[in-house]
């Protein structure tokens, strides 16, 4: 059992880095991205309904600029 915490929970007790905090925040941020740009396409081309496709284009902005926001301020992280 303990051996199954430390594979879902690798760093659990340990202190993140901001780099590696930031990484993980994007990564479990792209699950819903990738449904709201799935759904965008979908409505945007079957339905000729174009928000919820910008508002996925603009989390998927977003994401990006937080993921390399967070690498590039920490860069010299230890």
């Amino acid at each position: 059992m303990a051996t199954e915490r430390r594979v879902m929970f690798p760093k659990r007790g340990q202190v993140w880095t901001y780099r590696e905090r930031g990484r993980f925040i994007s990564l479990i941020w792209v699950i819903p991205v990738v449904f709201f740009l799935a759904a965008g396409l979908y409505f945007a081309f079957a339905e000729s309904q174009w928000l919820l496709l910008i508002i996925a284009l603009l989390m998927v902005g977003f994401l990006g600029l937080f993921f390399f926001s967070s690498e590039r301020k920490h860069r010299g992280e230890p």
